[in-house]
């Protein structure tokens, strides 16, 4: 055989091996294949290979499948998944409470080789006629515990093919659970109370399993809510509540935006111990009411607020530090004596994704919370470094803008062709916001890709305690700016200062997704809720449906 026929054997062989536009570096996982696991209907479901289009009938799986890092295999979600960056550019299938035939439709028609149906909609999806239509459905099991979202996490990874990824977030959520249980251990515990349109969560239920890992004793649980209820989800007594004096109120973004005890019936809450001294907390709704990854961050926002303390001296620390997963394992924040702030990542081993939590800016009304780095190529160690320039003006190439704040990412040790992509979490103060009389949908993130500003799609992925929090994915390191649309009634409050010049004067090329959400007021229902591990703000699948039919909770739902 001549030399030229081997090497084109070779060749159409590599071709054979690797699909068009396919590089081997980005080849699957290695998870068992083919898997096969009984859900919650009680079948026996068999993924053959790892399904290169999934659909996620419910938030929960949808968050899971983004948090593990398959979200581009992702091709339908429900519209309760709005707030996950890029859904809106995924087939939009509805809500399966309300139009179930329809979100049917739209399924088979998307072509999936893979339904994920969380146990919240399990009832309301209708899984036979999808498997009918020859897919491949696996409906989960109702999560009452944060160890079952950890085997739910780890579960998921395994039908998707991205088991490797899933074990990682599967064992950062236990690690960062132990860290907040062994610096919680001598803490004293003040009683608080889960509230939400009238209802509260006892024992043997989701909420309580976030309440109480985040060091607060639930009265629910302890029958001090209502004298004849202490599990499950249920209407609050409150003459029973005022007897109790709670010391804390636990709230959920899906109702309240500001950290404020609420008057309660005949406003009989204002005399309470929690609203003399001011202690309320709101949790993001896509964290405490979805069984999904983002649990712990609901968890840690609750320390973070009933234990400032003991979150600065015992918990950041070691939260930036990987070392409980593998002793060579390292991922720290450290702020610098300038100010700026190096993440860095240390002897990773075959992990592609590493997630740095920014220390908090004293003063700062826009600050960046967090970073998560995907990485395209094995890259073992590396720094990153966040500068915050002292003025925050806005480039001249970003004219009828106003900048709330500008920051770098300088990494050392990362060739910008090993980043796939950055996604970047920040929070803006409402009152910053106010001033500038500007919306929480038009904040935007731009990013200098070395020639122009672009702007990135930025989504609002949670609004609480005073603060709205955003997303933007960015395809790598570079200069960033926050800013909002420049008004004639904000230059007349401030005047708008000197530009800083850009090394270019073209303006941005893209404009980012506003998203627009629907506010309603439900008033509670007087059916007590019956099951637990939901996608809603703490109630049962069943009575789910009643609290969004009766509640008008339908026109929240896209937080969760």
């Amino acid at each position: 055989m001549s030399t030229n026929w081997r090497v084109l054997l070779a060749l159409l062989l590599v071709v054979a091996l690797f699909p068009a536009g396919v590089a081997p570096v980005h080849a699957a996982e290695e998870c068992p294949s083919p898997v096969t696991s009984t859900d919650a209907t009680g079948t026996s479901v068999t993924v053959t290979e790892r399904p290169g289009r999934v659909v996620t009938l419910g938030p929960s799986a949808a968050q899971t499948l983004y948090e593990i890092d398959a979200w581009d295999r992702v091709v339908g979600v429900t519209a309760n998944a709005d707030y996950l960056p890029g859904a809106g550019e995924k087939t939009q299938l509805g809500n399966p409470f309300f139009e179930a035939s329809a979100v049917t439709e739209r399924t088979i028609a998307a072509d999936p080789d893979l339904v994920l149906v969380p146990n919240a909609y399990r009832y309301s999806v209708q899984v036979d006629t999808l498997r009918e239509a020859g897919l491949t459905v696996y409906v989960f099991e109702g999560a009452e515990t944060i160890d079952d979202v950890v085997e739910k996490t780890r579960l998921t990874g395994d039908l998707v093919g991205s088991c490797e990824s899933a074990d990682e977030t599967a064992d950062t959520m236990e690690t960062q659970l132990d860290i907040v249980s062994d610096a919680l251990a001598d803490e004293e515990r003040p009683r608080g109370l889960y509230y939400f349109f009238g209802f509260t969560a006892g024992a043997d239920t989701f909420v309580d399993e976030i309440v109480t890992a985040g060091g607060v004793d639930n009265m629910a649980a302890a029958g001090e809510a209502n004298a004849t209820q202490s599990s499950g989800y249920f209407l609050v007594s409150a003459e029973t509540v005022v007897a109790e004096d709670p010391e804390w109120f636990v709230l959920n973004g899906d109702e309240y935006d500001e950290a404020r005890v609420p008057a309660g019936p005949n406003d009989a809450f204002t005399e309470t111990t929690a609203a003399r001294e001011g202690n309320a907390v709101v949790l993001d709704a896509n964290e405490i009411s979805q069984p999904a990854p983002r649990v712990v961050d609901a968890v840690l926002d609750l320390v973070k607020a009933v234990h400032p303390e003991a979150y600065r001296e015992e918990i950041r620390s070691r939260l930036d530090s990987d070392d409980d997963l593998d002793g060579a394992k390292q991922v720290r924040a450290t702020t610098l004596a300038d100010g700026s702030v190096r993440l860095e990542a240390r002897n990773l081993g075959r992990d592609d994704q590493v997630s740095f939590a920014v220390p908090d800016r004293p003063n700062a009304t826009t600050t960046l919370q967090r970073v998560n780095v995907s990485l395209a190529t094995v890259n073992p160690s590396f720094t990153i470094d966040l500068r915050y320039p002292t003025a925050a003006d806005a480039p001249t190439s970003l004219n009828g803008t106003y900048a709330l704040t500008r920051f770098s990412l300088e990494s050392n040790g990362l060739a910008d062709e090993d980043v796939e992509r950055l996604r970047v979490r920040f929070s803006v103060d409402e009152r910053t916001l106010a001033a500038r009389d500007a919306t929480a949908e038009n904040v935007t993130l731009y990013r200098h890709d070395g020639t122009a500003w672009t702007a990135l799609d930025t989504r609002v992925v949670a609004s609480a305690n005073g603060s709205v929090v955003y997303e933007a994915t960015a395809p790598g390191a570079s200069s960033f700016v926050v800013a909002v649309p420049e008004t004639e009634a904000a230059r007349a409050v401030t005047a708008t200062p000197t530009a800083t010049p850009e090394p270019s004067t073209t303006a941005p090329s893209t404009t980012a997704e506003q998203t627009a959400r629907t506010t309603s007021t439900p008033q509670p229902t007087t059916a007590p809720p019956t099951t637990t591990g939901t996608e809603f703000p703490g109630f049962g699948p069943v009575v789910a449906v009643v609290a969004l039919v009766v509640s008008l909770l339908a026109a929240r739902s896209g937080r969760r």
